[in-house]
């Protein structure tokens, strides 16, 4: 008796476990890696994957009593847990022109330390982005330059409520035109650094360095834990990009509880394709058995027949396995899968967040163990099984 007697349905039972692993590791991938691709979107939008906020700001989003960055926090911000950091400062204001008018926020930024935070002063495609000594000077996106036909060297007039509430106008050079993120984030924010900022909204002139918010870059959300360990025992804030982009986080459950369906739908798929094929091949083997039983060979050679059909079954699969994800999902992972044609060309904006175009997928180690371990159980849960209810009907025959 041997593998080889039902070649084709052999082949079958192995190529339908590789297809299964295939499958089952494509879906997890594609959407593991669009999640990937819309949280680093997000971040990557001066939110980072944290925020420690002032207590007014975080309550509700009022700039005007900015907290101190003191000696004991910015120790914190310099740890291991943090890549980068951005000390904010933000208050509402708007524009009216000929051609219309429209809402800004405006953020005074640190310079050498936003750069790090955020790749926008990368993306400057007039002039360049402000320094820590510019004065009065602004940089804007390239949607509100278009809309109001802003170029370098112009003066654009800000009407805002300074600290007080009291209504203020003020004149800023343009100074650079960034091309980042969304048409909707290009409209909305403005940077300048944090002298300006403190010159246009402050009352009374401080010294020192201040905050409403400190976006933080870390390796992702597994630091949450040592994140919120930075306020203990203050008035400080930390919220998640999740929190602060809830839009967005619902879209992530979304995909998630996506993905847990399909797997469901897959998982019940591999069992049956897996589990048919083998019944029906032992089922085929019952006169061939009860005649090597006659010859006086035990169940525990059948046994030994079945084990070594699952080891040869693992292997092919195994190998078809790799040569298909290596194929189909890394090809994909390395040139992307274009996804512009369900939308005829248009991007698709959620939160003021551009979607991805373009997916790649993420493959990792542990999602492919997990799920060839899956297969391998179903596999060996259907051998078990078809050689025990053979041999009970080998029993009763003899």
């Amino acid at each position: 008796m041997s593998i080889r007697r039902n070649a084709g349905r052999s082949f079958f039972i192995g190529f339908s476990v590789s297809l299964a692993v295939v499958i089952a590791v494509w879906v997890v991938s594609f959407f593991d890696g669009m999640n990937a691709q819309i949280e680093k979107a997000v971040v990557s939008t001066n939110t980072g994957f944290f925020q420690i906020q002032d207590p007014v700001y975080a309550y509700s989003t009022d700039s005007s009593a900015p907290h101190a960055l003191g000696p004991e926090l910015l120790k914190k911000l310099t740890s291991s847990q943090v890549l980068s950091y951005s000390p904010e400062l933000v208050f509402d204001g708007n524009i009216s022109t000929p051609e219309g008018s429209a809402g800004l926020l405006v953020l005074g930024v640190e310079p050498e330390l936003h750069k790090n935070f955020i790749t926008l002063q990368k993306s400057i495609s007039r002039g360049s982005f402000v320094g820590p000594q510019s004065v009065d000077e602004v940089v804007i996106g390239s949607e509100l330059a278009r809309i109001f036909s802003f170029s370098i060297g112009d003066q654009l007039v800000l009407n805002f409520q300074d600290q007080k509430g009291e209504l203020r106008s003020e004149l800023l050079n343009i100074k650079g035109i960034y091309r980042y993120g969304s048409t909707d984030f290009e409209k909305k924010f403005i940077y300048t650094n944090h002298d300006t900022w403190k010159k246009l909204f402050l009352t009374v002139p401080t010294d020192g360095r201040l905050f409403n918010r400190i976006g933080i870059m870390t390796r992702g959300m597994d630091s949450e834990p040592q994140i919120r360990a930075f306020t203990d025992g203050s008035q400080l804030k930390v919220k998640s990009w999740k929190q602060l982009n809830p839009e967005m986080a619902v879209v992530l459950d979304f995909h998630d509880g996506m993905t847990k369906f399909f797997l469901l739908i897959i998982a019940i798929t591999i069992t049956m394709t897996i589990l048919t094929p083998v019944r029906m091949l032992w089922q085929e083997r019952f006169k061939e058995l009860k005649m090597m039983s006659v010859l006086g060979v035990t169940n525990q050679k059948f046994w030994k027949i079945g084990f070594f059909e699952i080891c040869l079954m693992v292997l092919l699969s195994a190998s078809f396995s790799c040569v298909l994800l290596f194929a189909i999902v890394g090809t994909q992972a390395r040139y992307g899968i274009d996804m512009s044609f369900f939308t005829k060309g248009i991007a698709i904006e959620r939160a003021g967040i551009e979607l991805p175009k373009v997916i790649y997928p993420l493959l990792s180690a542990g999602q492919l163990v997990l799920t060839f371990g899956f297969v391998i159980f179903v596999l060996s849960f259907s051998y078990v099984w078809s050689i025990f209810r053979t041999l009970k009907k080998l029993e009763g025959a003899i």
